[in-house]
């Protein structure tokens, strides 16, 4: 009985998490300061890129803020009330909500501001890194996609490299991170590459 209670509160916790994840802030945006959807301009995302090439950097800065700390506060909030796994499962419902939202028919943003949102923090020193070769990427490409492409790939890499020598080694016991982390960091790597498989393709296309 005690499970059942269990799993019946947590899947509460679960369906909240998406549901504020879900909440589109590029596409209210929009909505608000122009009257039209989003979805109809530039690349058809409600990111915060999208944002930014429509209506300017400001409010570009304000979508990916927004996006950002609505899964760092979902995350932070339920790590704090029922312990680490638990807030990293919720942070990644958060996600899976502002890449697939049910108000806009489960067609969302591509989850970037959001992941770095729960990956901040599992681990600051791998969201810096994140950070770091998305900007170096976009400074060489001029295209934030492929930055986003590139940051997540070696970002990935990286953290498996730390759980392979932090529990033997100190050359890198300083950047947190878990196996069961990694696992929740991987599977939603793999899920905004994919997101971003056409701007790949548009990209080679060049």
């Amino acid at each position: 009985m005690e499970n059942l209670i269990f799993n019946f509160h947590t899947s509460i916790f679960f369906l909240m998490s998406y549901l504020v994840g879900s909440i589109p802030f590029g596409y209210l945006i929009y909505k608000f300061k122009n009257g039209d959807d989003i979805r109809k301009y530039g690349s058809g995302n409600i990111g915060a890129t999208n944002v930014n090439r429509l209506m300017g950097k400001k409010l570009g800065i304000i979508t990916l803020l927004f996006d950002f700390f609505k899964t760092f506060v979902v995350t932070i909030y339920i790590t704090y009330l029922f312990g680490n796994e638990l807030g990293v499962v919720c942070g990644f419902f958060s996600i899976l909500g502002h890449i697939f939202p049910v108000w806009l028919k489960f067609k969302g943003g591509k989850g970037v501001a959001s992941f770095l949102g729960l990956l901040s923090i599992i681990s600051w020193p791998l969201t810096l890194i994140f950070c770091f070769f998305w900007l170096i990427t976009v400074k060489i490409f001029k295209f934030s996609a492929i930055g986003a492409i590139v940051a997540t790939i070696l970002n990935i890499i990286i953290f498996k490299l730390v759980l392979l020598v932090q529990f033997s080694k100190n050359i890198m016991s300083w950047v947190p991170g878990t196996p069961f982390e990694f696992n929740v960091i991987a599977i939603l790597s793999l899920i905004i590459l994919y997101k971003h498989h056409s701007n790949l393709i548009s990209f080679f296309k060049k």
